[in-house]
């Protein structure tokens, strides 16, 4: 009987990246039970927050214990880090070089997970929440130094890994931009080639060394309003606290005193955890009416509209982090804004927060050598209705073009030239349109009533009175130039 054959698991696990990254990793006995991280009291997290630029390290330590206190803008973080990570891209050139690129970047170190998923939802939850923004260690081959003439800046890259932000400090140097602190307090001078430092929207101030405006900062205060609101909802509604003070004349403050005691052991008898029985009174003296006064110790503002406040927050989620209202949330109605702006505005989307991060890991990884000479990294990720546009805006061009040159005014050489001053058409897609001209021109000087001109694909063309007689449909001349554009 024959053996079953063996099944060995493909492992993309990057063991030589592993030993030569920086990170220090806890031993696997040591670290349990050590996920100690610095806190401090979230209750106070609305107002308490170090205000920017004063002390980078602990604003952003406030920040992360901030961020996900606040359901909505802990959605927001979460859902453009799925978005970042599930973002479809491809490595382009040479097949071998271009696979062991693609497997590099597919087994990205992120602490203790490894995967290009974890790397980027590590990686985005950083750039979005820490003004200090995201770091990605760059492990080099150093044995390309020993064995070539290469220097180490020059040298392959073996892996890429997410570095904790809160453990780096910019210095401004370019040479050494970062100083990487790891579990085991050492510190590490992190050159220009080891280490990639990104910021959301990095600020202009000099000494600030790239530090930046992350979205948690710049939706800081709105989000601290609705927290708020959202804790005052809670609070109002899941304790047995009393909420009001009520002014009492006719009745004995004992004899109040006394039967909300009864009615605090009555609540506990019958389990109720979050209400409370209202306190009744009976057998008052008849000679001595109540009167009573009630004040509000804790309440919303005086029409109070949650459900606008919601639109609006929400609203203030998107321009934080650069994309569309629809992405957090579901169109609204009113007079927050009608379809039509929302579909406009979805329309541009691209060119905003998800084009600026696509732009900027494509960029750093070529910048900085994470892929090889030859080889781009290209996202595939389009907005459709953007791309619809675009073919229409070319179609109306071309159509336009068409006219021009019918009529006489434009040349088919400037009317193409016009194309790719607009930026419909690159300039190697039109190539040989100038010398289609010159033939079609030296052919009706040769016979302005019958001429034969060649077409770019080799065809002959037998024009008569703007007419054409090649067994094929006539076609015009504005019709032959969209045939040769495409449209």
């Amino acid at each position: 009987m024959a053996k079953p054959p063996a099944l060995v698991p493909e492992s993309n696990f990057p063991d030589e990246a592993y030993k030569r990254t920086k990170q220090e990793f806890p031993d696997a006995l040591a670290g349990a039970g050590g996920n100690f991280v610095f806190t401090w009291n979230i209750a106070s997290a609305a107002d308490a927050i170090t205000p920017w630029g004063r002390n980078v390290r602990v604003r952003d330590r406030q920040l992360r214990d901030f961020w996900p206190t606040e359901t909505y803008l802990a959605g927001a973080v979460s859902n453009v880090g799925f978005r970042n990570a599930t973002f479809d891209w491809e490595l382009r050139g040479p097949d071998k070089v271009v696979a062991a690129a693609t497997d590099m970047l597919n087994a990205a170190m992120a602490g203790d997970q490894f995967g290009w998923v974890p790397y980027m939802l590590k990686w985005s939850a950083d750039l979005y929440t820490q003004d200090n923004g995201a770091f990605t260690e760059l492990i080099r081959d150093p044995g390309m130094d020993a064995n070539s003439q290469f220097k180490e800046e020059r040298a392959p890259v073996l892996g890429i890994n997410h570095l904790d932000s809160n453990q780096c400090i910019r210095t401004g140097n370019p040479e050494i931009p970062v100083l990487y602190t790891d579990l085991k307090g050492q510190q590490h001078k992190m050159k220009w080639y080891q280490i990639i430092s990104y910021s959301d929207y990095p600020s202009p101030i000099e000494n600030m060394h790239g530090v930046g405006y992350c979205s948690v900062t710049r939706a800081l205060r709105v989000a601290q309003i609705m927290r708020s609101v959202l804790l005052f909802k809670d609070e109002k509604i899941s304790g047995r606290h009393y909420k009001q003070i009520h002014f009492v004349s006719g009745v004995s403050r004992q004899d109040i005193k006394d039967e909300m005691t009864r009615g605090q052991e009555e609540a506990n008898n019958s389990g109720l955890l979050r209400f409370i029985m209202p306190a009744i009174l009976a057998s008052l003296d008849p000679e001595k009416p109540v009167s009573t006064a009630s004040i509000d110790l804790a309440s919303l503002p005086d029409g109070f509209d949650f459900d606008q406040e919601m639109r609006w927050y929400i609203s203030g989620l998107a321009l934080a982090f650069g994309v569309d209202y629809q992405e957090f949330a579901p169109l609204p109605g009113g007079n927050i804004g009608s379809s039509a702006q929302s579909m406009i505005l979805h329309r541009k989307q691209s060119g905003k927060g998800p084009g600026v991060v696509m732009r900027t890991i494509s960029e750093s990884f070529k910048n900085y050598g994470v892929l090889p000479r030859g080889v781009d990294m290209r996202f595939n990720d389009k907005d459709e209705q953007e791309e619809l546009e675009k073919q229409e805006v070319r179609t109306k061009a071309i159509e336009e073009a068409a006219i021009a040159i019918n009529s006489g005014l434009l040349s088919p050489e400037k009317a193409a030239q016009s194309l790719v001053r607009r930026g419909i058409y690159e300039t190697e897609e039109i190539e040989g349109l100038e010398q289609y001209w010159k033939d079609m021109m030296e052919a009706k000087k040769a016979n302005p009533s019958k001429q034969t001109v060649g077409d770019r694909g080799g065809n002959t063309i037998v024009e008569d009175a703007g007419r054409q007689e090649t067994g094929k449909p006539n076609l015009t001349v504005g019709d032959r130039l969209r045939k040769m554009f495409g449209g």
